[in-house]
Order: C-alpha cells, then sequence, then structure tokens
C-alpha cells in the first residue's frame, strides 16, 4: 500500500494534446484549432506548375485553364450553435490531359497540381489559421492528384455529348499520400475545350485532420466533399497570361452606419483582448493585437468568436465561488463588436493607430532569474510521447523565497506539459547520475514507481520529490499572493520534466523556467503548497463498437507495452484508492459521455490561492467542491465545456480556507465522439499518451497563522484519499440497484 501511494508523489501528469495534426489540402480543415490565426501567411494568389505531357499518336493535348476552373471542398459544420456547410476554393490549378480522340479510354491525365495557400472561404480568419497552422503552406504550398487509372469511358466521343467515368488516383499532401477516386462527368465543346466536372468523398480521420471539435465554438463532420471543376483548353491555344487567380474573399461591404471604432470598439479591444493578444503574451501566438488593422483582418472571426463566447477565454462557470481576472464581456460588449464587423469593419482612425492595454493585465513577473538545461534536448520522431527531465538550479546560497514563476516553453508546437518538482541538495548526486548515464540532455523520466526501474522518478527514489507547479497550454506566469511565495534551502535545486509529442519533426528545444525571488528574509513570508487531487478515468468502448482493445485486460497490455509497468498500475491503484472498479465506471451511455469522481481529505491546507484542473482530449467537464453534501458546501471551479488550449490557474475573488478534515472532490467527464474516428476502437483510462485520458487536478494553498498544519509524512500526503469505498459520487450498484 505505501508503495501505491509513493506513487502520486514522483507521478508526471499533464500528458499533452499532442502536435495539431497537419490538414489535406483538398480535404481542408474547415474549422481553425483555436480561434485567432497567427499573422497572415505570404499567400501566392497563383498557378502552381505542373507536370507536362506530350501529346501522342491520335492524341490532343488540353491544359487546364486555371481562369476557368476552381478546386472546391464542402464540410458539414456546426459553428456557434448553428449548423451549415463550411466551404472553401482555389482557383491554382494547373495540369495536362492528353485525349485520345481515337480510342477515349486510352486517354491520359497528368498529375493535377492544386495551390491550397490560396483556399477561401467565407472566414478569412478560418483562412489564415488553415494556412499557417494546418496547410503549413508557407512549406506545402501545393496538393497533387495523380491519376493512375480511367474507367467507363465510351468508345468514341462526340463534340457537346457528355460522357461519365471515373478517375482514380492518389491524393498526395505535405507528405501524407491516399487513394481517391473520383465520379467525373466530362464533355468536349464545339470551341475545343474540355470541361470535366469531379467529386469525391474523403475522410478527414483517414488524412490525419479530425473531426475537428472545439467545445463551445465548432466542430465539423468527418467526410469531406472534393468537388473539381475543370476547364482545359487545347494546348496549342494556352497562353501564360492568366497566372493569378482571385486574390481571396472581399471584406464586408462598408454600410458607414456601424459603430465608431475609436469610440466604441477599441475600448473593448483594450480592455479585454490586448493584455492577452499582445507580443509576447499568452495568446500572442494565436493572434497579436497591435495595430488597429489587426482587429479589421479577422473581424468577422472577432465576431463570431465573442459571439459564441468563446473568447476571452474563461472556461469557468458561475456556479462556483466567484474568481479574479474574468475578462468575459458584457451582451453589449459583443453586440458592439458584431455589429462593427457587420458593417464593413471600418476604421475612422489610422490603420496603424496603436492599440494598447487598458485592461487587468495577467499575472507578470519581474523575472531575477532564467533557467535552462545545459544545453538545447534534441528528441526523435522515433519517440512519439517523450518525458524528459531536465536539471534546473537556481544556485541558491541562502534561504530565499521564490514569489512568482513562469515556463515559457521554446517549441510551443511540441511541448505538451511540463512539471516542476523540487529536490533536495542531497539528492543532487542522483540526479547528476542519470543524466550522464543517458545520453544527450537531461534524462528519460516517464513515471516509474520502483527503485529498479532505469529512472523510477525525476530523481530515482520515489516518494521523495516535492512537485511544485505544472504548466500546460494557455498558463502564463504566476505571481503568489503578496507575502507569500515558495521557501528554498540552499542547495535545492528544480528538476523539470517535459512531456514531447513528436509526430513529423523534433527540432532542438530549450524552454526556460524564469523566477522571481523576494526581497528580505524567507521567514517572512508564507509558504505556498501545491496539492494533486486524482480521480480515475475508465472510458469503455460503447456496445457498437468492436475490437481486441475495447477489452479492459487488452487495454491494459497496451498501456504496459507503451509507458511499462507504471501505466497500468496507475490505472488500477486509482480504482483503488478512490474505492471503484472499472467495472463500476464503465458508464458509458448512449451518448458516449462517461464520468468518475473521488473525494479526498484535504492535505494542503490554508487559504487557497489557485484551483487548476487537467484533462486530455476527450474532456467534457471538470468539477471540483469543498466539503460536497454538506451545509459548508463550496463550488471551487466548475468547467462545462472542456478545452484542452486554455487550461487557466483560477484565483479566487473572496477568501477561501481549506482546514485539515476537510473533503475535496474531483469529478470529471469524458465524450468518446471526440475520439479520431481513424484510431482503433479501445477502452481508454488514465494515462500519459495524447489518445489515453486523466482526470487530475491541484489545489495550491498558502500556509499562514490561521491554520495549524499536522506533520504529514510526504509519502501519505500526495493523494490525501479519503477510505476506500467512499467515494463521493455514487457508483453503479454492482446488484444492479
Amino acid at each position: 500500500m505505501d508503495r501505491v501511494k509513493r506513487l502520486f508523489g514522483a507521478h508526471p501528469v499533464l500528458a499533452g494534446l499532442g502536435v495539431l495534426v497537419v490538414v489535406t489540402a483538398g480535404v481542408g480543415a474547415l474549422v481553425w484549432n483555436s480561434v485567432f490565426g497567427l499573422e497572415s501567411s505570404v499567400v501566392y494568389f497563383g498557378v502552381p506548375d505542373a507536370p507536362t505531357l506530350s501529346a501522342g499518336t491520335d492524341e490532343t493535348l488540353y491544359r487546364i485553364d486555371a481562369s476557368q476552373s476552381k478546386v472546391t471542398y464542402r464540410v458539414e459544420e456546426k459553428l456557434a450553435g448553428a449548423s451549415h456547410t463550411a466551404t472553401g476554393t482555389t482557383q491554382g490549378i494547373a495540369g495536362d490531359i492528353a485525349l485520345n480522340t481515337a480510342n477515349p479510354a486510352d486517354s491520359r491525365v497528368g498529375d493535377i497540381v492544386v495551390n491550397v495557400q490560396q483556399l477561401t472561404s467565407d472566414q478569412r480568419l478560418r483562412d489564415e489559421r488553415l494556412r499557417h497552422d494546418f496547410l503549413e503552406s508557407n512549406d506545402y504550398q501545393t496538393a497533387t492528384f495523380s491519376p493512375r487509372r480511367l474507367a467507363g469511358m465510351p468508345m468514341q466521343l462526340e463534340a457537346g455529348t457528355e460522357v461519365s467515368f471515373e478517375l482514380s488516383g492518389d491524393l498526395t499532401v505535405k507528405e501524407t499520400t491516399k487513394p481517391v477516386t473520383l465520379a467525373a462527368t466530362g464533355r468536349l465543346t464545339d470551341d475545343d475545350e474540355l470541361h470535366v466536372d469531379a467529386t469525391s468523398t474523403v475522410s478527414l480521420a483517414e488524412f490525419g485532420v479530425g473531426p475537428i471539435n472545439l467545445v463551445g465554438l465548432a466542430t465539423a463532420g468527418d467526410e469531406a466533399e472534393l468537388i473539381f471543376e475543370l476547364v482545359a483548353v487545347n494546348a496549342d491555344d494556352f497562353t501564360d497570361s492568366t497566372r493569378v487567380a482571385a486574390a481571396g474573399v472581399d471584406a464586408p461591404e462598408a454600410t458607414g452606419d456601424g459603430p465608431s471604432f475609436a469610440k466604441e470598439v477599441q475600448p473593448i479591444l483594450e480592455s479585454s483582448c490586448a493584455s492577452c493578444h499582445q507580443a509576447g503574451e499568452a495568446g500572442a501566438p494565436f493572434w497579436e493585437l497591435e495595430r488597429a488593422s489587426d482587429a479589421t483582418r479577422v473581424a468577422d472571426g472577432l465576431a463570431l468568436a465573442t459571439k459564441s463566447g468563446y473568447m476571452p477565454p474563461f472556461l469557468a462557470t458561475d456556479r462556483g465561488v466567484a474568481l479574479d481576472h474574468d475578462p468575459r464581456l458584457s451582451d453589449d460588449e459583443i453586440a458592439t463588436i458584431g455589429e462593427w464587423a457587420a458593417a464593413g469593419a471600418q476604421l475612422d482612425v489610422p490603420k496603424d493607430s496603436r492599440i494598447d492595454s487598458t485592461g487587468d493585465p495577467l499575472a507578470t513577473i519581474d523575472a531575477d532569474i532564467t533557467l535552462t538545461a545545459d544545453a538545447p534536448y534534441q528528441g526523435s520522431t522515433k519517440l512519439t510521447n517523450d518525458y524528459r527531465c531536465l536539471l534546473m538550479d537556481p544556485d541558491v546560497t541562502e534561504p530565499s523565497v521564490v514569489t512568482g514563476y513562469e515556463f515559457v516553453p521554446d517549441q510551443t508546437e511540441f511541448v505538451h506539459h511540463a512539471l516542476v518538482y523540487r529536490l533536495r541538495a542531497d539528492q543532487r548526486e542522483k540526479v547528476d547520475e542519470a543524466d550522464a548515464d543517458d545520453p544527450g540532455t537531461g534524462y528519460g523520466c516517464f513515471g516509474g514507481i520502483a527503485p529498479d526501474e532505469v529512472v523510477p522518478s525525476p530523481t530515482g527514489d520515489s516518494g521523495t520529490t516535492e512537485l511544485i507547479t505544472a504548466w500546460a497550454p494557455g498558463q502564463g506566469a504566476t505571481s503568489y499572493p503578496e507575502g507569500s511565495g515558495l521557501r528554498m534551502e540552499p542547495g535545492e535545486f528544480f528538476v523539470v520534466q517535459v512531456h514531447y509529442h513528436y509526430v513529423h519533426a523534433a527540432p532542438p528545444d530549450r524552454s526556460e523556467l524564469r523566477l522571481e525571488f523576494g526581497d528580505g528574509a524567507a521567514g517572512d513570508y508564507d509558504n505556498v503548497r501545491a496539492t494533486t487531487y486524482l480521480a480515475p478515468a475508465e472510458i469503455p468502448c460503447r456496445v457498437e463498437e468492436d475490437g481486441p482493445l475495447c477489452d479492459r485486460r487488452a487495454a491494459m497490455v497496451d498501456l504496459n507495452d507503451r509507458f511499462g509497468s507504471s501505466g497500468p498500475t496507475i490505472a488500477n491503484s486509482l480504482n483503488y484508492l478512490c474505492g471503484t472498479t472499472p467495472e463500476l465506471l464503465a458508464n458509458v451511455d448512449e451518448d458516449g459521455k462517461s464520468f468518475s469522481s473521488c473525494d479526498h481529505y484535504a492535505a494542503g491546507t490554508g487559504e487557497v490561492v489557485a484551483i487548476f484542473g487537467h484533462m486530455h482530449e476527450l474532456g467534457e467537464t471538470f468539477t471540483m467542491t469543498l466539503n460536497p453534501d454538506t451545509a459548508d458546501e463550496q463550488v471551487l471551479l466548475d468547467i462545462d465545456r472542456w478545452d484542452f488550449n486554455w487550461q487557466l490557474s483560477y484565483e479566487p475573488e473572496a477568501q477561501v480556507m481549506v482546514y485539515p478534515g476537510d473533503i475535496i472532490r474531483v469529478e470529471c467527464s469524458w465524450d468518446r465522439d471526440l475520439i479520431n474516428p481513424a484510431s482503433p476502437n479501445r477502452w481508454v483510462s488514465w494515462a500519459e499518451g495524447t489518445e489515453d485520458e486523466m482526470c487530475y487536478s491541484t489545489l495550491t494553498t498558502r500556509e499562514g497563522a490561521e491554520v495549524e498544519v499536522p506533520e504529514v509524512d510526504p509519502a501519505d500526503a500526495s493523494a490525501g484519499l479519503i477510505e476506500p469505498g467512499t467515494q463521493g459520487r455514487d457508483a453503479p450498484d454492482p446488484e444492479g440497484g
């Protein structure tokens, strides 16, 4: 039992979302992974080059005329609560067709090359996100359909007569190639033009694209319709004069009666958006708001994101205690932005006018020191989920106190969580040994609970490390309340466990840990403590789903193969410690929803400083409750639409105290509909991988004079669970009650 308890003292958590998979060009990523796009890609609105054919015996060569042709995607999409068909089009198309007039079945179709960078829809924000994040079109500007077989061609072809046929081949986007068959019709006109209309339906999941689901904003179906409308002219008559296609969707027509940007819109942006979306801030990777022109460029997206409540990001509901730093807009502010965008997003200030932050800024620190590993860490795509421990030593020579910190990921696309552990001076030798024994910067440190494993914890001696904080997407700097901080003794240092998720690349990473130290004696500051509270995750296959990994025993073997013995041990131990079983939690309903909960004795006591919850891609809701089902019940945090991109740390507005003997209940729910349909059906349990799940949380408390904190053995404090069999939410009765 002690061994099981020690597991949670050193257990790495917060496995990341995984690299946002690349989009298929003709397929199209029809909604964006986060509502704001980066600076626009440099878009080449032109026609690409394609391999040319030469006419053989009985062949007439036709060349695609981009000025008369287009390729379109269509996907059913639910955006901000409204269902519709998302459509994007490109005219950047090139290719040759060698039509055999004597025997049409022997005709040849060369590679059709499509400029995917200029795919344009009715949402500029969607297009920018598509180009930058999914298509990466500055590097992969084109997609190619390579025909391999013509079927159904007639024996003869007469001008003006429409024929039906199939065209089979391979669609290649970036580095992914899949077979596609187009159902086509074609006709040769009297003025010697070849018209071909072709369609195909493809799975986004097969191309590693979706289905895309942004909880609270947008979802897209898995099936995408591709439509080719091609006009090819006789190569003898073809000129190179139409090398530029349409230059994107026009801005809304200015009506002249919208709200004033300077008087009504700009103040909203400055008070509620600029503090997060200016250079160097948490939201800047998604969209930078520096000038008035930045707002007009994505005005339609601003209107949509604010109307849906997706932005500004604040996922906590009003069911919980009042929380500080709530950036949500009022109904009037949302309406103002929408009316301004609909009226043409007109400016009554110069385009380059500065947008300055006037609102409540995000937490910032004045860092005294920036820590990094000795050298950048170079991972490999051969290890998709890579857990690396990096030594970062602040060189503390006298009692000190950290009053603020910030983890800054370097390779943001590949860094998906970081755990910061504080270690004692007498543990340094073992860390140095682990580092020296493992080639490269740092050392591998996935989970582990036994000393005989290669590296069972960040130090190799489970149960003696102290988790200080965790970083996940959406988090910025943390500044502890005045008069409090993290006390450190001479020689203490940090080991930062970083979870890297590699798919198509593994660039070197040199992430940073920035620290702010307090002035004066460390004893003048109240100490802060982060306590972890967990619940099981058991998400079985639905009745209609089938596959070998739907058997939980097989799923546990799979966890062991992927992560070693700690994988199934963690999943099984959580069930025991929370007084339940996988069978009792096998409660997926017909809608694919599953839930779990666990009650804990409060291990960290004092004033609540921050509340943090974490799940993976299937997460739907999260709740943490203090003293549930009593007259003193307080919901500390309630999230009814989980979003992995915005895992914020929430701070109570008024004082909330946690005392010895209080109960902390953690509840999570998941949705199997969010599983990528290309993945094999399987029982999902608690584990570290992107495809696995968690119900994880921390409560940061300030230990002050008001609360007498009892002495607790570190080996027993990390879980703080109540007696088995007494979990808060009623589990299904095994006898059927």
